[in-house]
């Protein structure tokens, strides 16, 4: 955890002081060196009180609140101004591509990208894909490009509009927005911390997204005191599953078949802890890799892969 680096951490969907102490000393000695420590909550907890800036937030706008500072950082002067930032987006994201000329965003469609299949529920993403095979403009003001598409979309998450979301007051989220711009470049770094206050949300990964684009419009990603630190309660609670240690566990986070789940042959366990749609419509591919990573050749369709 490289925190101790940060000039400026912001902290969301966290108590990070009390959850997670151990990992909190590195909050306190970014502090000690003078580091900017924010933090934006519906609770005023420990951690707020250890912090340079506290900031109450309606529960559950989160992502309006990052979406707000995303549109500040696009419309400073600095910025704009700062050759840092420019290069960092060139260099390091995909900020230049050019998106297929089908692609609408939501703000055209009332709601929703092109490509949405209301009777499926689901979206085609052919729209969604670069346009060609070398589409860049380095010039970023291509009105397809990454950069544009990205700009228009957050446009209307102003200090206003979330005054009005958030119930966070315009000079409160400005100060957060300035402190957060003013310690990123080159010679500066902010960190930002979640915990499952942001994955526990339905919303949880577009949150996490939404904090990834605005590191990397700071070119604060993959440099010392920068980065989004996800907080959790164990030291290897992620590797817990992977390896896996957990009792109820396969690794990938496949269930244990279960004998009061009829979990008796193959078919059975897979009709009853399948999907027809979204990550888990795929579980029998990942289920019958397992098995046959473990029993290699002595795992066939007629044995129920072992």
């Amino acid at each position: 955890m490289d925190l101790a680096n940060a000039d400026c951490i912001l902290i969301m969907g966290s108590n990070f002081a009390e959850c997670h102490p151990v990992g909190f000393r590195f909050v306190l000695r970014a502090r000690e060196r003078g580091a900017t420590i924010i933090h934006v909550d519906p609770r005023f907890t420990r951690t707020s009180a250890c912090s340079s800036l506290y900031v109450p937030i309606r529960a559950g706008s989160d992502l309006a609140f990052l979406g707000a500072l995303i549109n500040f950082v696009l419309h400073s002067e600095r910025w704009n101004t700062d050759p840092f930032f420019r290069e960092y987006v060139l260099h390091y994201t995909n900020a230049a591509t050019i998106i297929d000329e089908g692609f609408r965003d939501a703000a055209e469609l009332e709601g929703v990208f092109s490509g949405w299949h209301a009777g499926a529920g689901h979206y085609d993403r052919q729209s969604w894909q670069y346009h060609g095979t070398e589409p860049r403009d380095e010039t970023l003001q291509h009105p397809r490009c990454v950069f544009q598409l990205v700009k228009q979309h957050f446009a209307h998450y102003t200090p206003e509009r979330i005054e009005q979301v958030c119930g966070v007051p315009r000079e409160r989220f400005l100060a957060v927005a300035e402190a957060m711009l003013r310690n990123s470049g080159r010679e500066r770094t902010t960190a930002i911390a979640y915990a499952v206050g942001w994955t526990q949300h339905t919303i949880g990964p577009q949150i996490i997204s939404c904090a990834a684009v605005l590191q990397l419009l700071l070119g604060n990603i993959g440099r010392p005191g920068g980065g989004i630190q996800a907080l959790r309660g164990h030291a290897t609670i992620q590797g817990s599953t992977d390896i896996p240690t957990l009792y109820d566990l396969l690794p990938g986070y496949m269930h244990m078949p279960a004998t009061f789940k009829s979990h008796e042959r193959l078919r059975d366990y897979l009709d009853s802890e399948g999907s027809g749609t979204g990550l888990w419509a795929d579980l029998p591919k990942f289920l019958v890799s397992l098995l046959r990573a473990w029993y290699g050749e002595s795992a066939t369709p007629e044995n129920d892969f072992g």
